[in-house]
């Protein structure tokens, strides 16, 4: 394992060095009180401290400076540097008195490195482990090739340098760049701000992310994880309940602290500070006026939506750019300098032949290299078909060559709990030198990727992420016991907030979870309840929970952000419509806009209103950032009125822009095993059954069962079998009430009356503890009162008893029980 030196003065032991040291253990450190022998001269231990080190971190400050020892040090890490017998040197500065142009500092550190106020000991403990950590991963050395390739964005470029050279304009402060995700935005504005020389050509920079459910308070608590400020803890204490204007307060001084240390703070924002609206947060556009006197920019911003431009031309401090997609010559180049990276030749007419497949994604021209590299160029041109499906299933494609290996894939399960997790934290729960390699391959096949200045955290891809997450795949037990474990410990822990940012933010959520009056209220923010809310909501773990929760966040209302009061009421009034709560009627009302019509659809869906339910989401399948929710939901209620025609369009729609979700592939082959045509399509039903196969969650596994079921009954008409599959699903969850409902389809199929009655009664029962549609039952009641000669008894009960559904429902449910009749009657002739 390789080992660093602690170069610093002795009057900055106690309060920073030993904390450092501890953190990093004996084994991995030079450092005097730990492995110098005694008995022996100092200067030579000092001397063959600094020999055997791989890493020599030296800690500046002004009594630093003045030491004689310190700059004896200095002076031999620069020999051997010279010398090539030194990995690496990390300086950093500890004392808020001093900066990089401090003429005390060797004109080759000032001019090598990017020095940096790091304020707190236990980041710099964080840091320098990631620095060891890099010597582990010298193996995988093209991956720090291909990132730093940058190819086209010409005009974009132009444009930047003429807004940062106009004389008529102060600089902005901060930088937002827009775009798809994986576009290239942090990419474009590392460029674009060296090219400018704001910075300098060996800049680094520091990076936070920040989501949707982020607001001001994550902004300063990952603010000031990053190290780069003189806050003190006592500044993240009691966020929930404080007003926003104190909030604004606390990190406009952080941004000044940030402008004084001549740094850049990165910025992956998914909604946080640029919302879906397009609006930019009031709060931070008040934080960002702090800023003046602005030599180089705060702030850089890679924005998953963007910003109004009317917005931005109010405000001079902001500068705002979209990332386009790649142009042909752009991703050409990328794709010859990726090849180059990887010494692979290749023909003129080969390299066209793939040039030609790339639609203007770097990620994908990362996506072809990797496959050249596993196929060869033949091989590669087989397959190229994946690189057509790429950006519509990347995820599921990056996953399938890893469908073999449970480890590597139990390793991914882990990385998609957490939005990114601090290295230290996840080599608590896994072993180090079993997982480092797996994770350096991860890496290296754009699986997942390190984040922040020292790549000290890791953060899975967010496609993959969505994928898992949706379809619900599990953690092993194993992983979950080691979480478990830690969130008791961090639940003990007196100095939270000098925990990474991935741990707090994960371990706080997770105690607020499982036991919320455990937690001092002077640690949460308020999204750490949003996001417990969230968890309960999409887990469907305790929705009365969730609404508790929510209730409790909405009585903090004037501390909060209005982006966060909207999401908290959206997931109240999801949660009783999912409680089937009439509550949700009231709350709804403080719900304006889209949002409004399409929760009163879900709750109608829900409740069986479907006349209701089409009518409010029809209105919405046109409108922007809601259009997929409203048809995604309006397919069910097609799908529960059973007009599986007009479902299918849109259920094919959602589909083809979800490759790899179960439910939307459920859902498209529900419609083809029911449409009227249904033979037409039974290439295409085999090809979705496998789909849900390949995923392999519970959930999918039964849905492929009960498809596999339904497709035996209707294309290869064995009785036999297709209930033999019908049994293999319940078997999974016998209280789920979908097996049934294909049991009683595949009985019907076959007039098997018994099984009919069977199927019928066990979900009367499930009925009693799981909530479905009460028409739902009153159409099997029919169909089996049909199929027993009692046609008058079937139509009455269509005609009657089912509830709110459309006339021309009702209308086709006669029909089809007129038919069920005639079928019947037939069967009897026959049989006799």
């Amino acid at each position: 394992m390789p080992t660093v030196f602690l170069s610093h003065s002795s009057s900055d032991k106690a309060s920073y060095i030993d904390v450092v040291a501890r953190k990093l253990g004996a084994a991995n450190i030079q450092y005097d009180q730990l492995t110098f022998e005694e008995g022996e001269k100092t200067s030579d231990e000092i001397t063959k401290g600094i020999e055997k080190c791989d890493v020599f971190a030296l800690f500046i400050s002004d009594a630093a400076l003045k030491s004689k020892w310190v700059l004896d040090e200095i002076s031999q890490a620069e020999k051997r540097l010279s010398a090539e017998s030194l990995a690496k040197v990390y300086p950093i500065i500890i004392d808020a008195s001093i900066n990089f142009k401090d003429a005390r500092i060797p004109d080759w550190l000032r001019e090598s490195y990017n020095l940096k106020l790091i304020s707190r000991p236990t980041v710099a403990a964080r840091r320098l482990e990631a620095k060891l950590r890099e010597l582990h991963w010298s193996n995988h050395k093209t991956n720090q090739k291909r990132k730093e390739i940058f190819v086209g964005r010409n005009q974009l470029l132009d444009d930047f340098e003429t807004r940062i050279d106009d004389v008529d304009q102060s600089r902005p402060a901060c930088i937002i760049a827009s775009g798809l995700t994986r576009i290239g935005r942090s990419k474009f504005l590392s460029h674009a701000i060296v090219k400018s020389n704001l910075v300098s050509s060996s800049f680094s920079p520091i990076k936070i992310m920040l989501d949707r459910v982020d607001s001001i308070e994550d902004f300063i608590i990952k603010l000031f994880d990053t190290g780069l400020t003189n806050s003190s803890s006592k500044d993240l204490e009691n966020l929930l309940t404080s007003k926003i204007e104190h909030k604004v307060r606390i990190l406009s001084k952080m941004l000044l602290d940030v402008q004084s240390a001549k740094e850049t703070l990165f910025v992956e924002d998914g909604g946080c500070v640029v919302s879906h609206s397009r609006e930019i947060a009031g709060w931070f556009k008040d934080s960002i006026k702090a800023v003046k006197n602005i030599s180089n920019p705060v702030l850089c911003i890679a924005s998953a939506y963007r910003p109004n431009p009317a917005e931005v031309r109010r405000e001079p401090l902001i500068y705002a750019v979209e990332i386009p997609e790649l142009l042909p010559k752009e991703r050409s180049g990328l794709l010859r300098r990726l090849l180059d990276v990887h010494q692979i030749e290749i023909s003129a007419d080969d390299f066209n032949f793939f040039a030609l497949q790339l639609k203007g994604f770097p990620e994908e021209v990362f996506y072809c290299v990797n496959l050249i590299l596993d196929l060869g160029i033949k091989g590669a041109k087989n397959e190229v078909n994946q690189l057509t499906e790429f950006n519509r299933e990347r995820a599921s494609l990056l996953l399938r060559q890893y469908e073999e290996n449970v480890k590597v894939l139990d390793f991914i399960y882990l990385l998609s709990e957490f939005e990114f997790i601090g290295l230290e934290f996840l080599y608590q729960i896994v072993d180090e030198k079993q997982y480092q390699e797996i994770l350096g391959e991860l890496v290296a096949r754009s699986i997942c990727d390190y984040v922040g200045i020292e790549q000290e955290y890791v953060r899975l891809n967010d496609t993959i992420r969505d994928l898992i997450r949706r379809n619900r795949l599990g953690l092993p037990a194993d992983f979950a016991k080691k979480i478990q474990d830690h969130v008791r410990d961090f639940v003990k822990d007196q100095n939270k907030f000098e925990r990474d940012a991935s741990d707090f933010f994960y371990s706080i959520k997770e105690a607020f979870l499982n036991n919320p009056d455990e937690i001092n209220q002077k640690y949460l923010a308020p999204s750490h309840i949003l996001r417990t809310i969230r968890q309960l909501y999409y887990k469907k773990e305790n929705l009365k929970k969730a609404i508790r929760f929510c209730d409790l966040l909405l009585q903090k209302e004037a501390f909060l952000d209005h982006k966060i009061i909207e999401d908290t009421r959206y997931y109240l009034c999801l949660s009783l419509a999912k409680q089937k709560d009439n509550r949700v009627l009231k709350e709804v009302q403080k719900i304006s806009g889209p949002e409004h019509d399409f929760i009163l659809g879900h709750y109608y869906r829900l409740t069986g209103r479907h006349a209701d339910a089409i009518e409010r989401l029809s209105k919405l399948i046109q409108t922007p950032y809601i259009n997929s929710r409203a048809k995604r939901e309006l397919v069910q209620v097609y799908l529960a009125v059973e007009e599986y025609d007009k479902a299918e369009v849109m259920a094919k729609e959602n589909y083809l822009a979800n490759k790899g979700n179960q439910f939307p592939v459920q859902s498209y082959l529900n419609c083809l095993l029911n449409s009227e045509n249904y033979a037409n399509h039974k290439d295409k039903i085999a090809e979705l059954i496998k789909e849900l196969e390949a995923i392999g969650s519970n959930q999918s596994t039964q849905m492929s069962y009960i498809a596999n079921g339904l497709f035996k009954s209707k294309f290869e008409q064995n009785k036999a079998n297709a209930f033999s599959c019908i049994r293999d699903a319940i078997a999974l969850d016998e209280d789920s009430q979908y097996p049934y409902f294909a049991q009683f389809d595949i009985a019907l199929h076959y007039l098997d009356v018994p099984v009919m009655e069977a199927s019928l009664s066990k979900l009367e029962s499930i009925s009693q503890h799981r909530t479905f549609s009460k028409n739902t039952l009153v159409m099997l009641k029919a169909r089996l009162l049909a199929a027993t000669g009692k046609i008058d008894s079937a139509v009455e009960l269509v005609a009657n008893k089912l509830d709110n559904f459309p006339m021309s429902s009702i209308e086709r449910m006669k029909e089809k029980m007129i038919r069920i009749h005639e079928k019947a009657i037939a069967k009897s002739t026959a049989d006799k």
